[in-house]
């Protein structure tokens, strides 16, 4: 505690005039804490100057973009510590030639894609407006063209960092090559990154729709999944988000679909095309990122009521039984948690084999298996319910698991952005991937700042 009030003292110092006290919370209220101050820098010499005051004073600290993680202590931390709130990196600077874009680690993926808006060109950025820039990315990340580009992160040319000591570098192919590859998913072991700079993509004109649902379609909707999978393996194109829910009250599974060409109702998704909806969330539209992002839910925190939220991500290869029999575990526990007023949702994230090979020059190490990046969720109400909303979703994350491994479908892999604190992500990189990320991190952090003081996520001195 008092080397935070020392923190923040000479903060409050450095920074006379600014508020140290702005608030803005994270996505999940099971994830919010009082930090002992809040400090909101405007540009890289702010952060260096903070990272002086904290190895000299040694708080705990934590760093948020955009607070989507559901994970406690990861982009926030209670009295004691520091919070580095990056929201004012916020800019996006598409390069005169328009093949690269630089953006802030504070913005949120709608104010790129709204930035991007007649610019002819997009970003394989995230595929809801709400998520910031910086965690998404440092996590690896998947976007609406993945099966094309692969991870989100795989699209980074170039980023700027402040390091522990304070100096303020560049990580690009030419300079700093290591870092670069570093910060392509290998989470917040390296410095504070102030900015990504993004190859972009000659893609425009795009289609999209979106269907609603009643429950007693899932599992129509899941054979449909199936075979949809196994049709488009090999087109980078085809996209689509998914989720299935128990609810009785309204229909709430849906399933959106996206195509990289102006094509209405390509083939490729005709196993779902048949299957009655009870109503169009999206319709039927020709258009861009930005007028699709302005489609979604981009809801503004704290909610009201505050929501609490979890989330289980088990990876697997493409395999009807693993499917089946994980429907069956997440309707039984859909019906637990009902019980004490929780919902949850079960939700498909397909990944082609060309993805991992967009995705090579990343630590992520995925395999060039048909896979999907299943998650599902669970959102409850009363901080009473906390251990057992907590423990009933990874409990169920573990049968989805035991279920692929049974199927000879279980992968390594373990996807950080929706990764539940615990799950061994790093670890799922590879023994010499993640030897060389800690070569890296010592390299430019010797003093191990980031492994010592901050509060929490993917730290490399705690992967197993």
């Amino acid at each position: 505690m008092k080397s935070a009030q020392e923190a923040c003292t000479a903060l409050r110092g450095l920074f006379s005039g600014r508020s140290l006290e702005k608030d803005n919370p994270t996505m999940s209220d099971n994830c919010w804490q009082n930090a002992s101050c809040i400090i909101s820098p405007k540009n890289p010499e702010d952060v260096a100057n903070i990272m002086r005051i904290i190895t000299k004073t040694q708080p705990i600290f934590s760093i948020r973009s955009g607070g989507h993680d559901f994970n406690v202590n990861h982009s926030s931390v209670g009295q004691g510590g520091v919070l580095i709130d990056m929201v004012d990196f916020n800019q996006t600077t598409l390069s005169n030639d328009r093949k690269t874009m630089t953006i802030g680690v504070g913005a949120r993926w709608g104010d790129v894609y709204r930035a991007l808006n007649g610019s002819g060109v997009s970003i394989n950025g995230a595929r809801s407006p709400n998520p910031g820039v910086g965690g998404q990315t440092l996590g690896g990340g998947i976007g609406w063209f993945s099966n094309l580009a692969g991870a989100s992160a795989a699209s980074v040319v170039a980023a700027e960092v402040v390091l522990a000591n304070s100096s303020i570098v560049r990580a690009s192919k030419e300079t700093n090559s290591d870092l670069l590859w570093a910060l392509k998913g290998g989470g917040p072991n390296f410095g504070v990154v102030t900015s990504f700079t993004y190859a972009t993509l000659p893609i425009d004109k795009i289609w999209y729709e979106s269907r609603l649902y009643a429950a007693d379609k899932n599992h129509l909707l899941l054979n449909a999944l199936v075979l949809y999978q196994e049709m488009a393996v090999n087109d980078t194109k085809a996209n689509i988000v998914y989720q299935l829910s128990e609810s009785a009250s309204s229909p709430q599974s849906f399933v959106g679909f996206l195509y990289l060409d102006p094509i209405v109702r390509p083939s490729v998704f005709r196993p779902f095309y048949d299957i009655p909806s009870n109503s169009t969330r999206i319709n039927s539209t020709i258009g861009n990122l930005a007028e699709l992002a302005s489609l979604y839910y981009d809801p503004v925190y704290p909610q009201t009521p505050p929501s609490r939220d979890y989330v289980v991500s088990m990876p697997h290869k493409v395999n009807n039984a693993t499917y089946q029999e994980s429907y069956a575990a997440y309707t039984a526990s859909a019906k637990e948690a009902a019980g004490f007023g929780a919902v949850m949702n079960y939700g498909s994230q397909p990944i082609i084999p060309h993805s991992a090979r967009a995705s090579v020059d990343t630590p992520l190490n995925l395999t060039e298996d048909n896979q999907d990046w299943v998650h599902v969720t669970i959102e409850w109400t009363s901080v009473n319910d906390d251990a057992r909303a907590i423990g009933l979703i990874q409990k169920l994350g573990e049968s989805i698991r035991s279920f692929a491994v049974e199927h000879d479908a279980d992968l390594s892999y373990r996807f950080m952005n929706d990764a539940y604190d615990g799950q061994a992500v790093l670890s799922s990189y590879g023994p010499k991937n993640v030897e060389l990320l800690r070569n890296i991190a010592r390299a430019y952090d010797p003093e191990g700042v980031f492994q010592k003081l901050q509060n929490g996520g993917w730290l490399l001195s705690r992967a197993r």
